[in-house]
């Protein structure tokens, strides 16, 4: 009896340390088999709920981040101008009625830098020119080329409300030379001075090009609303106030506003395998009061990669109402490619 009480003590001290070495547990201290918080995941200036919005060159977003972008655009439209007359006999005038349609086609180019100066406060500079040339029977003349390039710096405070809203009030002034050749005018301003002998025939080559320079301040107010992580909702609303100055020719200061709305969809956050977004934009600028800027509607619907979040590449098609900037009434439609990097 005494025999086998030994024994079992024997066993139980060899097995002690045994059963201590096969349980990992009991050799780590409790503080270091706490698990350690896994890092917070990395959240872009342009996500809100999950939804990471889409860029357009038609609205203005509420967001504040640090991007580099480039759009380059090329399309085609028709304006309404003068019939050229040149059936003998050659009589004056050479233009004139009825009016008829020609064409055109269009280049676009813009870069832009915004940089995100605190949570909610980005400031941003953008450059860019757009330019026409008339294309077809007689639109040479009639229509002309004209370049317009421009420059802009401004600055944005955004603020979050809740997880599904942001809203932002932006400044923006805007700098550029307007350069047109007008043949047509100027062929008919020649004429007209030759018929006068008061004034003599005198060729004037400021008579066929065109010049002026505009300076614009913008104020804005956006907003944007995340229902659900594949669908994104923005509006835009701005008071515009160009003052323009021809050479030769007074300064024209005019009045306007601008709105907007579009709406983004991504299927990747309901289709992984599929990172393809849409998107819907709507932009009216119209006068205030009795001098105001020239009413413009344009329609845009652009597709996009969404497999990256700091990448947003893809192409938009916008089709332009308005007049071009010699003012004869046109409709345009232009295939942009746009390109943005986000850093946050």
């Amino acid at each position: 009896m005494r025999s086998s009480r030994a024994w079992l003590a024997m066993a139980a001290l060899f097995t002690a340390p045994v059963a201590s070495a096969a349980d990992p547990a009991a050799q780590v201290p409790a503080a270091t088999a706490a698990t350690t918080p896994a890092a917070p995941a990395e959240k872009m200036g342009r996500e809100m709920n999950g939804h990471l919005f889409l860029p357009s060159h038609l609205i203005d977003d509420p967001f504040s981040y640090t991007a580099f972008g480039v759009a380059l655009g090329m399309g085609s439209g028709t304006a309404l101008g003068d019939t050229i007359n040149l059936t003998p006999p050659l009589t004056p005038p050479l233009f004139g009625p009825p009016q008829r349609e020609y064409g055109y086609t269009g280049l676009g180019i813009g870069v832009a830098m915004n940089v995100r100066i605190l949570e909610y406060l980005s400031a941003r500079a953008v450059l860019g020119t757009i330019a026409y040339l008339g294309s077809g029977d007689g639109a040479a003349f009639v229509i002309g080329t004209s370049a317009r390039i421009s420059g802009s710096v401004g600055v944005k405070g955004s603020l979050p409300v809740g997880e599904n809203f942001r809203f932002a009030a932006s400044l923006d002034a805007t700098y550029g030379p307007v350069l047109g050749v007008l043949v047509s005018q100027g062929i008919q301003d020649v004429i007209n001075s030759c018929r006068d002998p008061a004034t003599g025939c005198t060729l004037d080559p400021s008579q066929f090009l065109q010049q002026s320079k505009t300076i614009t301040w913008v104020g804005g107010l956006s907003g944007a609303w995340a229902p659900l992580p594949y669908l994104g909702v923005t509006m835009n609303a701005q008071f515009i106030a160009p003052t323009k100055t021809a050479d030769g020719a007074a300064s024209v200061s005019q009045t306007g506003y601008t709105v907007a709305v579009m709406a983004d969809f991504d299927a990747k956050p309901l289709l992984a395998w599929l990172p393809v977004g849409v998107n819907l934009a709507y932009s009216l600028t119209g006068p205030v009061g009795g001098v105001g800027v020239t009413r413009t509607a344009e329609y845009g619907f652009g597709i996009y990669y969404t497999g990256r979040p700091h990448l947003a590449l893809g192409v938009e098609l916008d089709w332009r109402d308005g007049r071009l900037e010699n003012q004869q009434v046109s409709n345009s439609m232009l295939a942009w490619l746009n390109f943005r990097y986000y850093w946050n």
